[in-house]
């Protein structure tokens, strides 16, 4: 059972205080009105890790709450992939003495979208102006291949990649010890997806090699955390939403105007107006190239 859907986390009067989910270990849900992304926290021996730079406005409030949580500083922060919630804070976690990781692939989203992302949120976001800066901070380390690994005598983090499923550089942090997984942006609790720069048909592949760590916990980047049901409920809407896409145009119907109506089982991950996410599947399944690799415009 999902313990809180995202519409829950919206109708909450004060944010959530940080949950430990295991010794060491926290997760913070961000303030979804603001934008912002979830956040986790990981303690080595000697630093901490955290999990997505986020927007700047949420750095700040992170950078002034993590020592709360452990007097240790952070060295590394983990850019799950490019999207602004969760990288356009990276200038002020290396000005703090952090360097910023991220998968390999996200230097080229960046040279791809960047800084025109960058403008359109400083015309809409307070706290990107007040950076005073022309573009995000690229990542300061990128790895290649399947796995970056952060190791001490207290544990083992591995910085995953995994396949192109929501970005083209979506990255996920391993603790296999505890076997807790943060997933970014690749499994959110609740209507929270993005599908722009996906690669739909590829999407529930690469959420069946994250089911097949086996995780005990499950903390997305939006959305309450939880267990393997969230990795399975997201992989479900996907395959159904991509279905009943590909079966309204072979019926050579227009999918956006054909009352598609999803199973009660995706009913978390279902947004109030489906039409975008129709449109954006269509597209994919028309021009036989994923989502992303198609010209578009961020929305």
């Amino acid at each position: 059972m999902l313990l809180l859907g995202w519409c829950g986390m919206v109708c909450a009067q004060q944010p959530a205080p940080p949950l430990q989910v295991a010794p060491g270990v926290w997760f913070l849900v961000g303030d979804s009105s603001k934008g912002y992304s979830n956040t986790t926290v990981i303690e080595m021996q000697q630093y901490l890790i955290v999990v997505d730079a986020n927007y700047p406005g949420r750095a700040r409030e992170l950078l002034q709450l993590i020592p709360q949580l452990s007097p240790k500083p952070v060295r590394y922060v983990l850019d799950t992939h490019a999207h602004g919630d969760h990288t356009y804070g990276n200038s002020l976690w290396t000005r703090a003495g952090a360097t910023t990781v991220a998968y390999a692939a996200m230097l080229s989203e960046m040279q791809r979208y960047e800084p025109g992302r960058w403008q359109a949120a400083e015309a809409r976001r307070e706290d990107v102006r007040t950076l005073g800066e022309d573009d995000v901070q690229r990542p300061g380390l990128v790895f290649h291949g399947r796995r970056m690994v952060l190791q001490d005598a207290t544990r083992r983090v591995e910085f995953r990649y995994l396949g192109w499923g929501h970005t083209p550089a979506d990255a996920y942090v391993w603790l296999p010890q505890q076997r807790i997984l943060c997933t970014g942006d690749a499994a959110v609790n609740g209507p929270r997806n993005k599908l722009w720069d996906s690669n739909l048909r590829n999407w529930p592949r690469v959420l069946q090699r994250a089911i097949a760590l086996h995780p005990r916990v499950v903390l997305p980047g939006h959305g309450a955390s939880g267990g393997v049901e969230i990795l399975c409920g997201q992989r479900q809407f996907l395959l159904d939403l991509y279905a009943a896409v590909q079966q309204a145009l072979r019926r050579g119907e227009e999918p956006v105007a054909a009352n598609i109506v999803l199973p009660e089982r995706d009913r978390n991950w279902v947004p109030t107006d489906l039409t975008q996410d129709i449109g954006i599947v269509a597209a994919e399944i028309r021009a036989g190239r994923p989502a992303g690799a198609l010209p578009h415009t961020w929305r």
